[in-house]
């Protein structure tokens, strides 16, 4: 798999929501992963329905439609602020993985399976007291 590399981080969520459909959720322990199994590096904190008033498409005369009333239903997902910048997203039909770079150098993955049937929204989360642990196999 190749990271695609695009300038912002917001930019970078919206194509990756254009190209791989709508996503998965994740909770905080995979043993409580009810609704997404397999989901890794977020935690599911709630869902939102977001409303927005948008035209879309052209009439025969090639005039904008009329401006309707969308709304979408999407599961929160709390990302940790440390993970750093989003820098890459890469998938399939089977998970979407957003790629993100902290200011050491440190890439971390954030995998949201099952992309062809939850709409998200990826919220950083701050945090306290992190700690590394080094474990030996």
């Amino acid at each position: 798999m190749k990271i695609t590399d695009i300038a912002g981080g917001i930019p970078l969520i919206a194509l990756a929501l254009l190209i791989g459909g709508v996503f998965g959720t994740v909770a905080s322990s995979q043993s409580e992963q009810k609704d997404y199994p397999g989901l890794i590096g977020a935690w599911d904190s709630h869902r939102v329905q977001e409303s927005y008033e948008i035209s879309i498409g052209k009439t025969a005369l090639g005039k904008p439609n009329p401006i309707k009333l969308h709304t979408e239903d999407r599961s929160v997902l709390q990302i940790s602020q440390h993970y750093g910048d989003l820098v890459g997203v890469t998938g399939n039909a089977e998970a979407t993985v957003f790629w993100y770079q902290d200011g050491a150098g440190v890439i971390r993955n954030v995998v949201i399976p099952d992309a062809s049937s939850h709409a998200v929204r990826l919220e950083m989360q701050t945090l306290r007291n992190f700690k590394t642990k080094r474990i030996n196999n």
